[in-house]
């Protein structure tokens, strides 16, 4: 009789909790505003609605996430030099800035000589191995960079292409994801010179397997289609960031098309200060590869 009892309390102490949990969980029907969004700011409130004015046909709930990004801002126009430079989750910006000097400390060669980070590197080796297992290559075009490397390449496309073209498709020194060693140009053939091209990368079978395994060793797509605005470069198929198994499965899982719209839910600054405050039981939404 009295292990029945107790079974009963502890069913019905369970049932407590999951509606407790059920009632103040969000809901847009409830929040129209989005104000329990756990990443909802409450300084970034006019940002939120000016933004949302000018793309009325994104989800609030992004809308929150980019401007908590800085997508709003004007590109280049309020550079802040980022605080964890060495992450694994480092997030860059046309507004978010390596430290000036920036090394990363701990780089290996790849195969064909270029250097990238140990995990990364480790990461895409086993990638690349899974990959020729089904007939498939990867090559790797370009990987870490200098900030000297960096400002030969923009200097370069500005040369050939203009200003306009070097913004849209390089980054600006000391804002390249390649100067922190975790990004790498792929190509599906060896040898590739001349400018990358959409066609040449994006048409390709190891493209199409990227996409559908790339996140099992930690890659991200960093500039997918149609999201120009968000990320602020031209479509690069070939242009692929690791942020650690974690973080791109989880990006894979709840369908986040966009670093900037992860870092804007988990990573930015004052969201995690938000979300560390809350109760423990969200603690693993912020979790980190260093």
């Amino acid at each position: 009789m009295k292990k029945q009892l107790c079974a009963a309390i502890i069913l019905l102490l369970v049932a407590l909790i999951v509606s407790q949990n059920l009632v103040h969980a969000y809901s847009p029907d409830r929040d129209p505003e989005g104000r329990n969004l756990p990443y909802y700011l409450e300084d970034n409130i006019s940002r939120y609605e000016a933004f949302q004015m000018n793309n009325p046909d994104i989800p609030f709930g992004k809308i929150v996430a980019y401007v908590n990004a800085g997508v709003d801002k004007s590109h280049y126009s309020d550079i802040v030099i980022v605080a964890n430079p060495s992450d694994y989750t480092v997030f860059l910006s046309k507004n978010l800035a390596l430290p000036s000097g920036y090394i990363p400390d701990d780089m290996v060669s790849l195969a064909g000589g270029e250097l990238l980070r140990t995990k990364a590197a480790a990461a895409f080796e086993n990638m690349k191995i899974a990959a020729r297992d089904e007939g498939l290559n990867f090559y790797v075009r370009s990987s870490y960079r200098s900030h000297g490397s960096q400002v030969a390449s923009y200097n370069l496309v500005a040369d050939n292409y203009g200003v306009a073209g070097a913004e849209a498709s390089v980054a600006r020194p000391g804002h390249s994801e390649h100067q922190t060693g975790l990004a790498l140009d792929i190509m599906h053939k060896p040898g590739t010179t001349g400018p990358l091209t959409v066609q040449g990368f994006g048409d390709s079978e190891e493209f199409t397997w990227l996409l559908e395994h790339g996140h099992e060793y930690g890659f991200i797509l960093r500039y997918p289609e149609e999201y120009a605005n968000i990320h602020g470069f031209v479509y690069e198929p070939w242009h692929w960031r690791y942020v650690g198994v974690w973080v791109a499965k989880r990006m894979k899982v709840y369908d986040i098309a966009t670093f900037e719209e992860y870092y804007g839910k988990y990573l930015a600054p004052a969201v995690l200060a938000k979300l560390r405050a809350l109760k423990p039981c969200h603690h693993s939404i912020i979790r980190m590869e260093t």
